[in-house]
């Protein structure tokens, strides 16, 4: 592929001249024009490839960015999940004891229920102990005002045993 021609290629470029030829001014002011407008071609094609590296730096740095975001994300997921599973392994721990401490709970109120049931069994037997002891002692208090309430039988006295002899 040929060299592209620049703008001072152009103004530099001579021609011979021949009898029948073109007007040498046209030409000249024909061909400066050319120069000019390939220079301006060749500013505008410059700026365009620094805004396309410029372009190509940001999009350099945004693919960074998205590495890192995914990065980021990716930790954040697994944090959650390591904390998620922390969480379900101390909440199935608090419940385990919970259902121990409940459990140990119910056998020391089936346990103390179980001594109240016996004592209040003891306590029965010794109010019906106390109930046939208190009725045997009522039943002598009777039996005490019984005899003390009987008239006394008469008294044989003497002196009418005497008589009637």
């Amino acid at each position: 592929m040929a060299d592209l021609l620049t703008a001072l290629d152009i103004e530099n470029k001579t021609f011979s001249k021949s009898m029948r030829g073109y007007t040498q001014t046209e030409v000249d002011t024909f061909l400066d024009r050319v120069a000019d407008d390939i220079q301006r071609y060749v500013e505008i094609n410059a700026e365009l490839k620094r805004r396309i590296e410029r372009l190509e730096e940001q999009i350099g740095e945004y693919v960074n960015l998205k590495e890192t975001l995914q990065g980021t994300l990716l930790m954040a997921q697994k944090t959650a999940e390591a904390k998620e599973e922390t969480s379900n392994r101390q909440a199935e721990a608090i419940i385990s004891d919970a259902k121990i401490r409940a459990e140990r709970i119910l056998l020391d109120a089936a346990s103390e229920r179980d001594s109240l049931a016996g004592e209040m069994v003891r306590i029965r037997q010794e109010r019906q102990h106390f109930i046939a002891e208190f009725y045997g002692l009522l039943s002598r208090f009777k039996s005490i005002l019984d005899a003390t309430e009987k008239p006394a039988e008469p008294a044989v006295d003497a002196g009418c045993v005497q008589s009637g002899a």
